[in-house]
């Protein structure tokens, strides 16, 4: 593609009409502010809608315009000459049109010209490229060095493996980087099992190592049966029986004479509130029902009056009732005490006392035998579980020497595949040298920690790292790039070349103007913007 003339209307600091012709090589020169970045901004503009970074959400009409007018005249790579107009408003974007040849189109009509909008900024705007990030970098390559890579590169690398590599890979994976990532992925899992499995082994062990006691041994059962034999001879005894007996009838009469009382006391103070809300009612003093808290009609005093008369009545005969059982129980109660007290003697005595340390004596021996069965459980659920704990250490081992195993040929495996990759990109490589001169480029980079393979994208110029060039360095990495990708895609875009003056020690006109067409830009101080031809110094298309 060569840009023979270009016009805007309105744009950026150009408010009034701006035309100018170029040529294979073109010299714009002026001082500073003059307009010589228009000329670059326009090209990207008219082909792209964009700026410079390809952004096309900017804004660049003239802060005096509501619109700007561009138009570009260009010869393709066919021969074929063009002429491409883009109009745009700034508030109404129903007047923004783009002309082809004088037919209305749309962007995507245009790409079948500039093919790519990040190849072409990184073509005519050689910086647009350094300033990615590596990744971008990497991907722009990649995908035009896929363009002149042979269709059988992959293939011819990977027989150069030896037979027992290829055996490992078992064919070429379709996507070695994601191959090797799934790899490390998968490994990554099994060494989180092996760890699972680690502090498995590690519990088992602390439950296999414990040391447990001898089981113990409850040898006092003579002992008790001989005490319960005793017990039971005590306590067939008549009169202890029989003292007993009394004992548990006396009880029995304080308990059924102490809930009569308390249920008496309770029934008199009811009587006392009843009695007391009954006369009030009666007498007309209050008309409030005693039950549901409501006023009471006229039509129903009487009822009430009646009910509560009822219910008086009913706790009275209770009353007397109660305090008739309770006189007749006291009476008993006096009776069943004699009797009581009749039983009672010495020898009872005695034998109570004995009986209550037989029964201590059995209730601590039955402690003790229970207190070792118990003991003896525990030990022998104790033992199950190291019995259990050292057949899970084999297991447990077992399986961790499989996904060990496993690790290694994945290990294999990722080893070999990185090797195909090297190769491949040590390939690809020496394709993209052939176009680049002092620029070098690594498309991988080795981890030291790990030795692994990590896809990368290191530029240097002249062994020297990017970030230690200077300007003219700069430049001179990205026009080797944009020649380079010039002439691997086959589209041929002009290149811009700006801030000339500091590149003095570069001669980047002769190096790329054979076939490409040249746009330079320098920067004379004091001077108004000039466009001539750089191939002949009288011809001047602008001077403003």
């Amino acid at each position: 593609m060569k840009i023979n003339y270009i016009k805007t209307v309105g744009f950026r600091k150009f408010k009034e009409v701006f035309e100018t012709e170029l040529f294979d090589v073109t010299n714009i020169t002026g001082k500073n502010r003059s307009g010589k970045s228009n000329i670059l901004y326009a090209i990207v503009n008219i082909i792209l809608g964009t700026n410079l970074s390809g952004d096309d959400k900017v804004c660049i009409i003239n802060k005096k315009c509501d619109a700007s007018y561009g138009e570009l005249h260009f010869t393709d790579n066919k021969g074929i000459k063009h002429i491409l107009i883009r109009g745009k408003h700034r508030y109404d974007s129903t007047k923004n049109f783009i002309s082809l040849d004088g037919r209305i189109v749309s962007q995507n009509d245009l790409i079948s010209f500039y093919k790519d909008k990040k190849l072409f900024l990184s073509i005519i705007n050689p910086l647009y490229f350094l300033k990615k990030k590596p990744a971008e970098q990497k991907e722009l390559v990649d995908k035009y060095l896929n363009d002149i890579c042979p269709d059988n590169l992959m293939e011819t690398v990977y027989n150069n493996l030896d037979e027992q590599e290829q055996k490992i890979l078992e064919g070429i994976p379709k996507d070695i980087p994601t191959y090797i990532s799934e790899i490390n992925g998968n490994i990554k899992q099994i060494e989180n099992l092996i760890s699972s499995l680690n502090g498995k082994i590690e519990y088992a062990q602390n439950i296999a190592n414990e040391e447990l006691p001898k089981h113990k041994i409850f040898d006092k059962d003579e002992e008790l049966l001989i005490a319960e034999q005793e017990l039971s001879y005590l306590k067939t005894n008549d009169k202890i029986v029989d003292e007993e007996k009394q004992k548990q009838v006396v009880e029995k009469l304080k308990r059924d004479i102490l809930n009569k009382e308390t249920e008496l006391n309770e029934l008199e103070k009811e009587m006392t509130l009843g009695k007391k809300k009954y006369l009030s009612i009666k007498n007309g003093e209050i008309c409030i029902c005693p039950t549901c808290n409501q006023h009471i009609q006229d039509e129903s005093k009487n009822t009430t009056i009646s009910n509560m008369y009822n219910d008086l009545m009913s706790k009275y005969d209770r009353k007397n009732l109660l305090e008739t059982q309770i006189k007749d129980q006291k009476f008993k109660l006096a009776m069943e005490r004699c009797k009581y007290h009749s039983l009672e003697g010495e020898p009872t005595i005695e034998k109570e006392k004995r009986i209550t340390m037989v029964e201590e004596n059995i209730r601590q021996l039955k402690q003790e035998k229970q207190e070792i069965e118990y003991f003896n459980n525990e030990l022998s659920i104790k033992e199950k579980n190291i019995e259990n704990a050292k057949q899970d250490i084999d297991k447990f081992t077992k399986e961790k020497q499989t996904k060990n195993h496993l690790i290694n040929n994945l290990s294999l495996a990722k080893k070999v595949a990185q090797k195909l990759y090297i190769s491949y990109i040590e390939e690809k490589m020496k394709l993209a040298k052939q176009y680049l001169q002092d620029v070098n480029v690594k498309f991988y980079s080795v981890l030291k920690t790990t030795g692994e393979v990590k896809e990368d994208f290191i530029i240097t110029y002249k062994n020297n790292s990017l970030a230690d060039l200077s300007k003219s360095e700069t430049m001179a990495t990205a026009l080797e790039f944009a020649n380079m990708f010039n002439k691997i895609s086959g589209v041929n875009f002009p290149i811009f070349i700006d801030d000339y003056e500091s590149c003095v020690d570069y001669d980047f006109i002769s190096k790329y103007a054979n076939k490409t067409q040249i746009i330079v830009s320098k920067v004379e101080k004091g001077n108004l913007l000039k466009i001539s031809d750089g191939n002949n110094k009288d011809n001047i298309s602008k001077v403003a």
